[in-house]
């Protein structure tokens, strides 16, 4: 897409943007079916060379309503009751499939622009009418907000629309020589998008020479598909001038949060434990995706007279929907952090730089291990029992009451949850729990 001065699209032209290991190549497509003989299915495609360029000069632009529907709307260009000279848009995946029709996104922002034009209109009609001397059928300050509220429905309507068009916008930064050339490209569909951008970061990621000469394959699973780790970066999560420290354990756990706009925004947590042995200092993060992986620092809950032995998040009843306010905290979304002073400390999920605690339990003896499995919290003990938490009648956590389950001597060292079931290791014993009936269906002795 090409823009003019004004931010509108002026021009557009179809491209096809194909993403080597180490090159992105811009290519233009010729011998598409429309211009070929229609039963000719093995005619091939031509393509010619734009520009290349190495991956490591192409970034991609985040947060930015450069070129968007956006920036027209807070331009206001759209009061002209002429048409803006918004052109066609291609998609960059498969140049031969125009699925955005041409006027698609110049008549979504002439709708919005009358819409918001109409809600002007009737909103300083209605507070006209209570200036009215007399009476008149139909005239009247609720039909008119009847009126405003479908107006008001039909600009939501066009917003969903005109967002969804403004994330299929892919926009670059190409480096050449010396100058940085902006690029935007209109893709199919969001998800085609984002999925592009990712597969650009594994790429730049791949070449980075930490990565090098990579991961060792053994020949048997050489079949497999599955994508391999790769370094991003690391970071200190805690230092201490006295004593060594290490990170133990953690969790991670995505939350759908509200926006100022009514959409729900995921957002990444990350909690990770640093202990001298003494006291945790317990680090959390939010995950920011752009050009690179990013953890940003949300703060530190200390725990100075005891240390985490295990963190766990444990979902709510809202479904992944963030609840910072809530009536009650036993229903929301939890961390649970085990320590080995008899404890479990219970925080909430959402905000968790606030550090709130919405409850604790005292244990009989030192937690070593919990899972979230089947709905329920398995915390294992080190005199070989597991306790079981569940929600009671009101959908809250039952803190009081777990049930105690009694596997052998030896401190509980693991669980496992695997489908309808979980296993437990205490000592030799490996035994396998039924994750519904709380009853253990086999066990076996490790040599």
């Amino acid at each position: 897409l090409e823009f003019n001065s004004a931010g509108q699209i002026s021009r557009t032209k179809g491209r096809r943007l194909l993403l080597l290991n180490d090159r992105v190549v811009c290519v233009t497509v010729t011998g598409r079916p429309s211009e070929t003989d229609v039963g000719n299915n093995n005619q091939m495609e031509r393509l010619s060379l734009k520009w290349s360029a190495h991956v490591s000069e192409v970034e991609v632009v985040e947060g930015t309503s450069t070129g968007t529907l956006a920036r027209l709307t807070s331009a206001n260009t759209l009061t002209n009751p002429k048409k803006t000279s918004l052109g066609k848009t291609n998609s960059t995946a498969n140049s031969t499939s125009n699925s955005v029709d041409k006027q698609m996104a110049e008549n979504l922002a002439q709708d919005m622009g009358d819409l918001m034009h109409d809600f002007d209109v009737v909103s300083r009609i209605n507070s006209m009418i209570g200036t009215l001397k007399c009476s008149y059928p139909g005239l009247t300050s609720d039909s008119m907000a009847g009126i405003m509220d479908q107006i008001q429905k039909s600009i939501r309507q066009k917003d969903d629309e005109m967002s969804w068009l403004d994330k299929s916008c892919l926009q670059l930064v190409v480096k050449r020589k010396d100058k940085a050339e902006p690029l935007t490209f209109q893709m199919r569909s969001p998800a085609v998008k984002q999925d592009w951008v990712v597969e650009l970061r594994l790429a730049r990621l791949a070449l980075d020479p930490n990565n090098s000469p990579g991961w060792d394959i053994l020949e048997h699973t050489k079949s497999i598909t599955g994508r391999l780790p790769l370094y991003v970066k690391h970071l200190s999560c805690y230092h201490s001038e006295t004593k060594n420290t290490e990170i133990v354990n953690g969790t991670s756990y995505t939350l759908l949060v509200p926006t100022p706009t009514r959409t729900l925004r995921p957002v990444t947590y990350v909690w990770a434990n640093a202990t001298d042995g003494i006291s945790s200092h317990i680090k959390i993060y939010s995950v920011q995706v752009n050009q690179q992986i990013a953890l940003k620092d949300l703060g530190t809950t200390v725990l100075s007279s005891c240390c985490a032995r295990s963190i766990v998040y444990v979902p709510g009843t809202s479904g992944g929907v963030a609840q910072s306010n809530s009536d009650n905290p036993l229903r929301t979304d939890l961390v649970w952090i085990a320590t080995d002073d008899r404890r479990i400390l219970l925080y909430a999920a959402s905000d968790p730089e606030k550090g709130f605690e919405v409850g604790r339990i005292v244990l009989p003896v030192d937690p070593s291990c919990q899972i979230y499995h089947c709905g329920k919290v398995f915390v294992g003990l080190v005199n070989g029992s597991v306790s079981v938490f569940r929600r009671d009648h009101t959908v809250n956590w039952d803190l009081n009451n777990p049930q105690n389950i009694v596997l052998g001597s030896d401190p509980i060292t693991c669980l496992i949850p695997i489908s309808g079931a979980l296993y437990a290791s205490t000592g030799r014993k490996i035994l396998m729990l039924d994750a519904w009936s709380n009853s253990v269906v086999r066990s076996f002795t490790a040599n």
